[in-house]
């Protein structure tokens, strides 16, 4: 947690916290186990299917907890080939912008060299997610350290990093007023 205490923890007052609601937690559980029962036919599922179902839940429900947050709906609970899937969470908003959720305690991986700018949130409980801003291209490839990810099999891939430029993010405020 030490690092929690440099990069996170001291601007964590800056930082919007969402509710998500048992209703939306529930639509989110039915999607990802029947997402994750078509995506077993895809190779690269099989590999890390202990590890998908709290994953896919914890970036989903990231994405409800922006979506509530700037009210607009973009969350794609469709099911289909992982090559049409592969583009920024705001698409459909016409932003080329993703969403990173990670666990409180973890820093988000990232892509080592990313393409767009990505929305932080940390999951903090089931129920409780901070929108922590955003994260420009620039503040992206600035602060990454392959030290802070927790997998070591993620690490020798080699592809990811995790982000801890938390000091660095567009306001969440910011976010919100660019959709009011």
């Amino acid at each position: 947690m030490l690092e929690y205490d440099i990069y996170i923890f001291p601007h964590f007052n800056t930082f919007e916290l969402v509710i998500i609601d048992d209703v939306t937690i529930e639509r989110v559980k039915s999607f990802v186990s029947n997402l994750i029962n078509v995506k077993l036919s895809e190779g690269h599922h099989k590999k890390d299917s202990g590890m998908e179902y709290k994953r896919w839940m914890n970036g989903i429900l990231g994405e409800c907890a922006v979506e509530k947050y700037i009210n607009k709906k973009f969350v794609d609970l469709s099911i289909g080939d992982s090559n049409k899937y592969h583009i920024p969470d705001m698409s459909s908003l016409g932003i080329q912008c993703g969403i990173k959720t990670v666990e409180i305690g973890k820093f988000p991986i990232i892509f080592k060299t990313p393409k767009t700018p990505e929305i932080i949130v940390i999951k903090e409980s089931k129920y409780n997610y901070y929108i922590c801003g955003v994260a420009t291209i620039a503040v992206l490839n600035e602060y990454q350290s392959d030290d802070l990810i927790v997998s070591e099999s993620l690490r020798r891939r080699g592809t990811k990093t995790a982000f801890y430029g938390f000091g660095n993010l567009i306001s969440p405020i910011k976010l919100k007023k660019r959709f009011a």
